[in-house]
C-alpha cells in the first residue's frame, strides 16, 4: 500500500505520514482521503488547544480540573483517532500512591523505542505552576523521583506543562510556530513538555524560577511532526527532539549546581571575592556556548536551541536503545504491570512509517 510516496504497513487505517484515512481497495491497493486528515501530530494539536481552552474556563468560574483528569481526557482521545497504532494502559494504585503519580509515553518500530516518564502539571491562575511537591509519604521532592524512576523504567524524565490563556508569548515567532500541518496559534500551547532536569535547576536556582521552565518547553506536537527523511524515520526524528530537550535539561541542571557552588564558597570565604566562572559540561546541548552562561545578578541567559533546530540531526546523536521486554511485552497485547507503584498509565504508540 503506497501513500506520500511511501510503503505503508497494512495494520494502519490512517498514514503516519499525512493522517489520510486508508480505504484499502483489493484490486488497486487505492489510497483516497476519505475523512478529514487525522495525523498525530493534528490530534495533539487539537488536545492541545482543547487544554488551553478549558483550563482557561476552569480557573474562570473556579474550580479547575486536576492534572490526573486532563491526562485521562488527552490521552483518550489519542487512543479514540489512532486505535490502529496506541495502546493505553491505566494501572490501579493504593492510595498513597496517588499523590504524585506519573503516566509513561513509549514510541516504538519494531523492537527498538523511546520511554519518556512524564509529570504533568497544571498551570496556576497566575501562570505559574507549583513545581516544589514534596510526595506524601516519601518526604522527598516529586522532581527527584521523577528522575530516579525514569532512570529505573529506561525512560527520558520530562514534565508536561497543561496551560492556558494566561500565557501570552513576549515573541510569538519564538514560541508559537507553524509546522507542516498547520499555521500556528497560541491555543498550541496548551500542552508543552519540558526536562524534567530543567525543573530541578529551576528549584535548586530560585532566580530561575517556574516561568523560566515554562518558557524553556515545547509545545508536544512538534516532538513528532518533523518529516522522515531518507536516512532517518519517525521515530527517530522524535527520539532526536526528546533527547535535544534532555540535553538541554541537563546543561541547564549544571549550570544551577555551578552557581550553587559559587554562592555556597562566596557566602564561606570570609568576604574573599569568588571568582565568577562559566559552566563547563559534556552534556550541553549541541550547538549551545556554555561559556556565556554565567553566574550574574537576576536570572540568567542560559543558551539553547531554537525550535527550528529541535530535532536537527547533531554528530553525537543518540542510537536508538531496544525496548524492554516489559514494554515490548504490551506491544504484543501482553498483560502488563507496573515498574513501581507511582506509575498511573502507560501508553504505548507505534511510529512506525
Amino acid at each position: 500500500m503506497l501513500c506520500c510516496g511511501h510503503e505503508l504497513d497494512r495494520r494502519f487505517s490512517y498514514c503516519p505520514r499525512c493522517g489520510i484515512k486508508i480505504d484499502r481497495v483489493a484490486e488497486t491497493g487505492a489510497v483516497r482521503d476519505s475523512t478529514p486528515p487525522d495525523s498525530l501530530c493534528r490530534t495533539l494539536r487539537a488536545c492541545a488547544t482543547q487544554t488551553f481552552e478549558w483550563l482557561a474556563l476552569d480557573h474562570f468560574h473556579g474550580a479547575p480540573a486536576n492534572e490526573e483528569e486532563f491526562t485521562k481526557s488527552n490521552l483518550r482521545n489519542i487512543r479514540r483517532r489512532h486505535q490502529d497504532r496506541v495502546l493505553i494502559h491505566e494501572f490501579p494504585r493504593a492510595q498513597e500512591a496517588r499523590n504524585g503519580a506519573d503516566f509513561e509515553w513509549w514510541f516504538h518500530s519494531g523492537g527498538q523505542g523511546f520511554g519518556m516518564r512524564v509529570q504533568a502539571k497544571r498551570m496556576k491562575r497566575g501562570g505559574s505552576y507549583t513545581l516544589k511537591h514534596t510526595v506524601r509519604g516519601s518526604g522527598r521532592l516529586q522532581s527527584e523521583l521523577l528522575v530516579e524512576d525514569a532512570e529505573a523504567s529506561g525512560c527520558l524524565p520530562a514534565y508536561v506543562f497543561y496551560n492556558h490563556r494566561n500565557w501570552v508569548p513576549s515573541h510569538l515567532e519564538g514560541n508559537v510556530f507553524d509546522c507542516r500541518h498547520g499555521r500556528g496559534a497560541q491555543s498550541q500551547l496548551g500542552c508543552t513538555v519540558v526536562s524534567a532536569h530543567t525543573v530541578r535547576a529551576v528549584l535548586l536556582d530560585p532566580r530561575l524560577g517556574p516561568r523560566y521552565a515554562r518558557d524553556q518547553s515545547r509545545p508536544w506536537h512538534r516532538i513528532f511532526c518533523d518529516e522522515p527523511s531518507r536516512d532517518r524515520s519517525s521515530l527517530e526524528a522524535a527520539y532526536a527532539a526528546v533527547t535535544t530537550l534532555d540535553d538541554g535539561g541537563l546543561h541547564d541542571l549544571s549550570w544551577a549546581r555551578s552557581a550553587a557552588r559559587d554562592t555556597a564558597r562566596s557566602q564561606g570565604g570570609a568576604g574573599q571575592r569568588t571568582e565568577r566562572r562559566p559552566v563547563s559540561d559534556d552534556r550541553a546541548t549541541p550547538g549551545s556556548t556554555p561559556e556565556r552562561a554565567r553566574i550574574a545578578d537576576g536570572p540568567p541567559m542560559l543558551p539553547r536551541p531554537s525550535f527550528a533546530d529541535l530535532a536537527a540531526r547533531h554528530p553525537d546523536e543518540r542510537p536508538l536503545p531496544a525496548l524492554p521486554d516489559r514494554v515490548l511485552a504490551m506491544t504484543h497485547g501482553q498483560a502488563a504491570e507496573p515498574p513501581d507503584p507511582r506509575l498511573a498509565v502507560s501508553a504505548v504508540i507505534d511510529l512506525t512509517d
